[in-house]
Formats: C-alpha cells, sequence, structure tokens
C-alpha cells in the first residue's frame, strides 16, 4: 500500500509545538485522543441564546444561498452590518454584499474574523476547502478514513469531539482557515460518512461523532453505488453536449440504455408544456405525471434545469424523434397522428381503385338537377359541403321564404367506408380534420378525402342532404319538418371572392353595359348560364340574411355588434430561400355575402339536425356557449365597430359540449 500521511496535532501527541507524522504502515504515535474530547466546548465562552452576541462584524460565516445570493447549498462570507432591523449584511468572495435573516445563518467559522472589505481573506478560506476536497479526492478519502480507525480504537470512541480538535489532528492546526477546510472534509469529502454532524447552537463549537463500523460500511456501499451512478450520468452529459455543439454528430440513441432511452423520450411530455400557460401546465402534469417525473429527473442527473423549455431545448438539439424548432408541441401534446399507418393507405387506394357498393342507393335522393355551390378557400383539396335552393313553387304570390327550400349537402364518407372498418375506426379515433398554417391533416388519407369522398365539381357525388324551410322569421318552419336524406349532387365550385363579385350589381356588367371580365371568369368553373348562378346565389343570400336578423333578434353576439371583424389567414410554406426554411404569409380579409352565405347556411343545418336528434331520440353531441348580461348603457358606451365586436367576445364565456342540448347564447340559439 502506498503511504499515506497523516499529520497529527502536536499537542494530541503531546509533544507542544511540532506536527508529527506517520504512515499506514507504521504503528500510531497516539497512545490516547482523550485529552482533546468535548462534550461541549463554547466557540464563543459563555453560552447565550441570544445569538446577536456571536453575529457581530467580521465574523467568517456559512449561510444558506438560497437567501438572495443565488445558486443553492451553503455559502461563506463575512458579516459587515446590519440591514433593517433583524437582516444581516454578508460579504461574499465575489465582492457582492448579501441580506441574509439570522436563521439562515448555519455555522460561524471557529477563529474565523476577518477585515469588513478584504475579500481575499473570504477566498483564502474556499480555496484551502477545495484545495483539501482534490486532496481528499486523490487518495479517496483515506486520511479521514485513517482518523476515523482511531478515534473508534478509543474506549470512549462513542463520545464527541469538536471542530477545532479535529481540524489540530488532521492538518496541523487550528487556525479559521484549517477549520473550514477540516469541515468541508468531514461533510463533503470521500469518506464524509465516517463522521455524524451533532446539532447545536452557534455558540458551541461544531461537535462531530464517528459512527460505528457496520454503519459506515452501508453508507460507504451506498455511497459508492451513488458515485458510480453519478459517473454514468456525468459520462452522458459529456456526450450530450458533444452532440449539441458538433452538427456533423448524431446521438445513438439506440446504443444507450433502456433507462436513457425512455427518459429521452419523457422529454417530449415535458418539451410540449412549454407554450401553455401555468394552469394549464398543472393539468397537463396530472395527466402525463410519470412521463413528466422521469424527464424532470433525467434534466437533473445530467446537470440541466428541469423546465419544459430546457426539455424542448435538448430534443432540438439532439434531433430526437425529428424534432426541430417549428416542431408543433400542440400535435405531440395531443397525440394527434400526423400521418396514416400503410395498412390504412392500401386501404384508401384498394377502395378508390374497387369501390363498394352503395348500401343506400335505394334511399338516395336524387338531387343533381339543383345547382349545387361549394364555397370555399381557392387552396381548399377536400370539398365536404355545398348549398342550394329549391323553388317549389314558380307563383310568386305569398312571402318568398314559403317557396324556398334551403338544402345543405354534406360529404357522405359512409358511402364508400363501411362500418367498424379500420378506415371507420381511424376516422373516429381521430374525429375531425386538423386545419394548419402548414397544411391540413385530414380524418382519411387525401387519396380518398380530396378523391371519392369530395364532393368534387362536374362529377355526380354521394352526400347527406339536409333541407329546410324558414319562417317568416327566419326560423326553421316548424310545420315543416327538415328533409335528412341520402343524396346525390352535382356541385359548382366557388371560391368566396367569385361569390362576392357575382353578388355585387357594379361588378356585373362593364362600362359599355356588356358582360365584365370577372363573369367571364367564373364561366369556366360553372356548368350553367351566369343569370342561372347569380340568381341561385342571391336566393342564398336573401336566406341568410334572413337566418342572421332571426338569431340577432335571439340575443346573438351579432347583437352587440355587427361589424364582424376581419377573417385572418396565416400560412406557413417550406422554402429554402426564407428565413428559417419557412415562408409565411398573414392576410386579413373582410368578411362579405359569401362569407356569411355558408356560415349562415351550416348554422342552420347543424340546427336541424340537433331538432331532427332531439325529435327522433338519437344521441349527438351539442355545443352550448352563455354569455354574461351587456347593458344598453355598456353598448353605448362602446365605440360601434371592432371595440364592440370585441366587447361582445369578451361578454362570451367558454363553449361546452354535452349529449343533452344546451343553449348557445353567442349564436343567439336556444
Amino acid at each position: 500500500m502506498q503511504p499515506t500521511l497523516l499529520l497529527l496535532a502536536a499537542a494530541a501527541a503531546g509533544t507542544a509545538g511540532t506536527a508529527l507524522a506517520f504512515t499506514t504502515n507504521t504503528p500510531p504515535l497516539l497512545t490516547s485522543l482523550t485529552p482533546t474530547r468535548t462534550s461541549t466546548t463554547r466557540l464563543f465562552g459563555k453560552s447565550s441564546d441570544d445569538n446577536s452576541s456571536i453575529l457581530k462584524e467580521g465574523r467568517l460565516v456559512e449561510f444558506t444561498a438560497g437567501s438572495g445570493s443565488g445558486g443553492n447549498g451553503n455559502k461563506l462570507g463575512a458579516i459587515v452590518g446590519k440591514e433593517g432591523k433583524r437582516n444581516l449584511k454578508i460579504l461574499t468572495s465575489t465582492g457582492r454584499t448579501v441580506s441574509v435573516p439570522p436563521r439562515s445563518i448555519k455555522h460561524v467559522v471557529p477563529n474565523g474574523r476577518v477585515d469588513k472589505s478584504d475579500i481575499t481573506q473570504i477566498e483564502q478560506h474556499e480555496s484551502a476547502a477545495a484545495s483539501a476536497l482534490n486532496d481528499d479526492m486523490a487518495v479517496g478519502g483515506q486520511n479521514v478514513m485513517e482518523m476515523w480507525e482511531l478515534l473508534l480504537e478509543e474506549e470512549d470512541a462513542t463520545n464527541s469531539i469538536d471542530l477545532v480538535t479535529i481540524s489540530e489532528l488532521l492538518l496541523g492546526d487550528s487556525s479559521s482557515v484549517s477549520c473550514y477546510a477540516t469541515k468541508a472534509l468531514l461533510t463533503e469529502g470521500v469518506a464524509s460518512y465516517c463522521f455524524k454532524e451533532l446539532g447545536g447552537k452557534l455558540a458551541d463549537l461544531p461537535l462531530y461523532e464517528p459512527r460505528q463500523v457496520h454503519v459506515v460500511e452501508n453508507m460507504r456501499s451506498r455511497a459508492e453505488i451513488e458515485a458510480k451512478e453519478a459517473s454514468k450520468w456525468d459520462e452522458l452529459k459529456r456526450r450530450i453536449d458533444d452532440v449539441s455543439s458538433n452538427d456533423n454528430m448524431v446521438l445513438d440513441i439506440k446504443g444507450e440504455s433502456e433507462e436513457v432511452q425512455i427518459a429521452l423520450q419523457s422529454l417530449e411530455s415535458l418539451a410540449c408544456l412549454a407554450n401553455l400557460s401555468p394552469e394549464e401546465m398543472q393539468r397537463e402534469e396530472k395527466a402525463a405525471s410519470d412521463a413528466i417525473t422521469c424527464a424532470k429527473q433525467f434534466l437533473q442527473n445530467i446537470g440541466r434545469r428541469a423546465t419544459p423549455e430546457m426539455a424542448r431545448t435538448m430534443l432540438v438539439s439532439l434531433g430526437i424523434n425529428g424534432w426541430n424548432k417549428h416542431t408543433n408541441m400542440d400535435l405531440i401534446r395531443l397525440k394527434i397522428p400526423t400521418a396514416f399507418d400503410q395498412y390504412l393507405e392500401d386501404a384508401a387506394t384498394e377502395i378508390a381503385m374497387n369501390p363498394p357498393p352503395d348500401l343506400d342507393e335505394d334511399l338516395r335522393m336524387d338531387l343533381t338537377h339543383l345547382p349545387a355551390f361549394a364555397i370555399d378557400d381557392a387552396s381548399t383539396k377536400e370539398i365536404d359541403d355545398a348549398l342550394s335552393v329549391e323553388i317549389l313553387s314558380a307563383d310568386d304570390d305569398g312571402p318568398i321564404h314559403s317557396r324556398l327550400r334551403l338544402w345543405v349537402h354534406i360529404a357522405d364518407p359512409s358511402r364508400y367506408i363501411s362500418l367498424g372498418s379500420p378506415l371507420d375506426k381511424e376516422a373516429r379515433r381521430r374525429g375531425t380534420s386538423i386545419y394548419l398554417p402548414t397544411g391540413t391533416i385530414s380524418m382519411f388519407p387525401m387519396s380518398l378525402a380530396s378523391g371519392i369522398l369530395s364532393l368534387n365539381p362536374g362529377e355526380v357525388t354521394c352526400a347527406l342532404s339536409v333541407g329546410m324551410m324558414l319562417d317568416d322569421s327566419g326560423g326553421i318552419d316548424e310545420a315543416t319538418p327538415p328533409i335528412i336524406t341520402p343524396s346525390l349532387v352535382k356541385t359548382t365550385r366557388l371560391t368566396y371572392d367569385q361569390v362576392d363579385l357575382l353578388l355585387d350589381p357594379f361588378c356585373m356588367v362593364d362600362n359599355e353595359g356588356g358582360s365584365s371580365g370577372v363573369c367571364e371568369s367564373v364561366e369556366n368553373a360553372i356548368d350553367m348560364s351566369i343569370e342561372t348562378a347569380v340568381e341561385s346565389l342571391r336566393q342564398l343570400q336573401y336566406i341568410s340574411e334572413q337566418r342572421l336578423q332571426w338569431r340577432m333578434d335571439g340575443g346573438s353576439s351579432e347583437s352587440i355588434s355587427s361589424y364582424e371583424l376581419p377573417d385572418m389567414t396565416v400560412k406557413a410554406t417550406q422554402s429554402a430561400d426564407a428565413i428559417d426554411g419557412w415562408e409565411i404569409d398573414v392576410y386579413a380579409k373582410n368578411v362579405f355575402a359569401a362569407n356569411r352565405i355558408v356560415t349562415e347556411c351550416a348554422l342552420a343545418a347543424n340546427e336541424a339536425m340537433a331538432l331532427y336528434g332531439m325529435t327522433h331520440g338519437i344521441p349527438l353531441p351539442f355545443r352550448g356557449q352563455e354569455m354574461d348580461e351587456v347593458s344598453d348603457d355598456e353598448i353605448n358606451m362602446t365605440p360601434a365597430g371592432p371595440c364592440r365586436s370585441w366587447l361582445a367576445i369578451q361578454k362570451s364565456r367558454p363553449s361546452q359540449i354535452s349529449t343533452n342540448p344546451l343553449p348557445h347564447a353567442g349564436l343567439g340559439l336556444d
């Protein structure tokens, strides 16, 4: 065994003024340590319960770092004065002065007094402690363990021993620098498990008790396991740092342990909380507590802050699961699939190539004779609804509403998708198509959604159609129940802009009284005359105006403000030439007749279906919303226009979904 030097205080060896040395293979020179033992030794003389007599200017103390100094653990500093009635001003080695309550003082360094503004003396103590810990690490804590063994050999080994005596035994003197370094060895060193620190008052010298052999052995085993565990995480931290700082390196996740692989995957659960409010974050943490706890512990193990933003940063820097700074965290948090499994794509291809028989063929109402307008943005690929007006009588007698039936046609996927099939189950699991600035996440593979399931223009397609008659106030006529039927329709595709232009009388003719260029641009998209299209669209406009007025009479948000806020559209397109690889387009579009037609007709169809479900006992999801009362004075005091529209929005409460019918105050529906 390599000899290890242990300095024994001259006083302990019975020799005054000289520190003796011996090696581990030399018999100890000590015959008794009893003279240096103490049960209670006063650091500052007579005991006092008042710490004010101890915590005086110039005293060197350890204090809890959380009290305003930043960081964690204990810090060393010198008392330089008071702040307020109780707090102490403490100077640290950084030259910073912090305010610390007396209860945060954990240790008074024996013999430790420094000049009020001399940080070099504080630095000397910290440097001595750091050096002692480094030397202790180099010899594996052997010096402390040898001293512990010697103390255990004493007959009264169960007695405690004070810090000053230990400092003399271990480092050869009892100066404040040595006492502070000794305390570091006993509390932070490799063999810190050999001694138990006994609590006491600040006025008392810190006391330590050598632990019994079996206790030390157990603690040593635990310490070795913990050290091995720490080494494992340190090595992983190094690999992660290397990958994060080098774009050409990747982390071999499959080469990591199962524990690490699980932890890396759990980072997603924590990262997805980064853009949530504190209340939402708390709810999500409860829902995914195990994964989030795992992620936080992992980040702590590798010396990172256990925060959602740190988890996101790590996922991006390591490229785990394809993460980048543009990853949509809400899709991941809500577990929304962005692609279809191959077997579903194959099933969709098979259906498109070999359509199954139409089980509702005998029930489908042929409505192909009615102009059916599919009104949407030009970029829309899934055409899932269309609108028609059926003229029931050419007789001009009687109100116009009694001669018109509104039809809303909805794409019918049940024509091709069998109940209980894999595609049906997947669509039910998704619940809806999701429209994002980056694109659409469809309920069905796009080969179907924009193919045979879509109400493609110029083709005879299958739909579920809702036919409604309105009463003289604009509500659904109770005397004429809505018709809900499978159907065949043939649609005409128009954009919102095209409909608005067709309904604008100033755009219908040019300066010479002939057809305008606007109409000519629409002719290629329709299989009817412009006059027929315009007449049908004006009938739809009339119905939408009647419906809007009926809802306003019912107290809808439009009754507070008829001004319609612009429809904001955000599009994100990947582009190699754009900043960060994405080109962003943001534009506002004013709401005109076309938008109102689509909105009001869709609301009427939903109301008709709700009434049908209630009448026939069919369970349906109902969306409801309450609104706070708005006084006439409050409305009049708010400027008309956008401000008043925002007032209506602010008065609207969050919507609710239930299997029981609910009123929707925002829409003016009972």
